[in-house]
């Protein structure tokens, strides 16, 4: 009964996708709808099989929590083989993961000790912190130094991307649809960054080479870098992808770089052919 399990939802992205598994992290599923109905539950592990679901903004998959009564019956399968739970989840104001999971943990009470945590991040950031919690969680670190170290990874995460269709903006009630209509027409690319959990608009540029210098100065104003993930949809953010990894190596010679094409939560967002970068701060670098 010593043993920490480690919980997050399908929302979280890694690295590598047998990560979760390798370090025994328990994913609640979340729920992607589209017009057709919900997709399946394997859906948020690849975007490319449900990418055409994406290329109309306004009948694009929205994701759905997943409910009170899947957490308690994770919380309960986990109870024969531990009393102590850290259940990380993705950005409390981007969904109700994290209240659901709260009101979960309250049925257990006196009989298990489980530590709900928003990450208030999402996709990759939300999967490094994961990560990093199960990778201590197995060399057997008690629930408050597993606690400390989420806690201070989250003020360290940084992300900004950009993306094509203003319309995913104006469906999350970022800009009203005058402005998503009219910036398409100009041409505008906007920049999301998440900012104490929140989604908000950054600033816009007018072309994607002005967006790839945005992404280089964004990250330049890190001294240094302790991890950086560029993320991408499509051939040519993929290709813009590795260029700007290539850059960003002869900045930061001894960080590590990894190109991931983005999830399908992070896809009802920001939609098809975006790019961005999350960068985790190393910790002296913080204080």
């Amino acid at each position: 009964m010593n043993k920490i399990c480690i919980v997050t939802d399908s929302s979280a992205q890694f690295l590598h996708p047998e990560i979760a598994e390798r370090k025994n992290i328990h994913i609640v599923p979340l729920k992607l709808n589209s017009l057709a109905g919900p997709l399946d539950a394997n859906a948020f592990n690849d975007l490319d099989p449900i990418r055409h679901h994406y290329s109309v903004p306004s009948t694009a998959p929205k994701a759905e929590a997943p409910g009170t009564d899947l957490f308690s019956e994770t919380y309960q399968k986990l109870q024969s083989t531990s009393g102590t739970i850290l259940s990380i989840h993705a950005s409390g104001n981007a969904c109700s993961v994290v209240a659901n999971a709260l009101e979960a943990s309250e049925q257990f009470l006196g009989r298990m000790n489980i530590q709900v945590i928003d990450s208030q991040m999402i996709s990759i950031g939300l999967g490094l912190i994961v990560e990093a919690a199960a990778t201590r969680a197995t060399r057997g670190e008690n629930i408050d130094s597993l606690v400390r170290l989420v806690r201070g990874m989250i003020p360290r995460m940084y992300m900004v991307i950009f993306l094509e269709d203003l319309m995913y903006l104006e469906r999350h009630a970022l800009i009203n649809r005058s402005q998503a209509i009219l910036g398409n027409m100009l041409g505008i690319i906007p920049f999301l960054t998440v900012e104490d959990g929140r989604i908000i608009p950054m600033e816009k540029v007018r072309s994607r080479s002005r967006a790839l210098e945005k992404i280089i100065e964004f990250v330049t104003e890190f001294s240094e870098v302790e991890q950086l993930v560029l993320l991408y949809e499509g051939e040519e953010a993929f290709a813009q992808a590795n260029i700007l990894s290539d850059r960003l190596k002869a900045l930061y010679p001894t960080a590590p770089i990894t190109i991931l094409g983005y999830n399908p939560y992070l896809a009802t967002f920001v939609g098809l052919g975006g790019l961005g970068v999350v960068v985790l701060e190393p910790e002296q670098e913080a204080l």
